[in-house]
């Protein structure tokens, strides 16, 4: 790999190539599979690595989610994804999950959370993942004493799976001011998404 941190896009696809790179407005290196990895290079940590699941073998998109060919972050896309094929991936060490042909903002999105150290995924299955992490969260833990009325109400919500525009309405609020609480629930938490913030209350 080159001396500079680097974004890599696996797939045969050219209007995949195409879309990723119109939506990101970067250059992003390409490589049509994993086979043409050279086996003498290493991702690093901070490598981004976009992967094609529907025309690459699985058995080594798993090795790459698992840090075989170095510590990148990946995000698998799929066009037909699904909440199963979701929990697979990012079960097997996959920082996102998505349609392949997500909206440009979504992929910009994507690439700022997973770049940042959260993880990817679907409206519908975030959703369920903080339901069933909301479960186990314990209901008065420590870390919720450095938050503020508002904040803690925030966290409530969280733990049901509410999504933020729900969230907004149940709390006569604007997105942008849930969001607004979730930056600062997220700072003080040490955590970069909701998934996070709940399994540390877990704990």
């Amino acid at each position: 790999m080159s001396d500079n941190m680097y974004t890599l896009l696996i797939s045969s696809s050219i209007s995949l190539q195409d879309h990723l790179a119109a939506a990101l407005g970067t250059f992003i290196e390409t490589l049509p599979s994993l086979w043409d990895l050279p086996t003498s290079n290493r991702f690093r940590q901070g490598d981004l690595v976009w992967v094609d699941a529907d025309n690459q073998d699985p058995d080594l998109i798993k090795r790459l989610c698992k840090s075989d060919f170095g510590p990148a972050r990946v995000i698998v896309l799929s066009s037909t994804p699904t909440d199963s094929a979701a929990v697979d991936w990012l079960g097997l060490g996959a920082a996102g999950y998505l349609h392949a042909f997500s909206t440009p903002e979504t992929l910009r999105q994507t690439m700022a959370v997973v770049e940042s150290g959260g993880l990817w995924v679907g409206v519908g299955l975030m959703q369920q993942l903080c339901a069933r992490f909301g479960q186990i969260a314990k209901p008065q833990h420590d870390l919720m004493a450095q938050l503020t009325e508002r904040e803690r109400e925030v966290v409530q919500y969280l733990k049901m799976g509410n999504s933020n525009k729900l969230i907004a309405k149940e709390m006569d609020i604007s997105e942008r001011t849930v969001k607004a609480h979730l930056t600062a629930i997220f700072a003080k938490f040490d955590v970069s998404d909701r998934i996070q913030l709940l399994l540390k209350l877990a704990v």
